[in-house]
């Protein structure tokens, strides 16, 4: 549902029915009913831009998004990581395991910190 207030526009969010006997988790909603919308760090980016941006290979560093409150260096990162596994990965899982591989490897990275070893090495 749209709320027009004066040329913008409110979405109100409805929570989707969940589906408890899905066999996989995309299977958990069913979003074809649903009027899906783009996060707001993209909102202000159409479709055909954003499309153009992933083909053409276009360096995210240089992009000046919207600041929001919550905006924060993680958000940053997760938006970077995304577009890179757009532009390497060709279809959602593939996409999803680069994701996922990607996260674990920085987890264990910062769980064995070089500091750690220099204290060790010098003392």
């Amino acid at each position: 549902m749209e709320i027009d207030l004066g040329g913008n526009c409110l979405r109100r969010f409805i929570i989707p029915a969940v589906d408890f006997r899905a066999t996989d988790y995309i299977c958990l909603i069913d979003w074809q009913p649903c009027n899906v919308t783009p996060p707001t760090v993209l909102g202000h980016i159409s479709y055909h831009e954003l499309l153009k941006m992933i083909q053409d290979d276009v360096p995210m560093d240089g992009r000046d998004f919207i600041k929001f409150p919550s905006y924060t260096q993680a958000v940053e990162r997760i938006v970077k990581l995304v577009t890179e596994a757009s532009r390497k990965r060709v279809g959602s899982q593939n996409r999803d395991g680069f994701i996922r591989a990607t996260l674990e490897s920085r987890k264990q990275m910062s769980q064995s910190s070089p500091k750690k070893i220099t204290k060790i090495a010098l003392s």
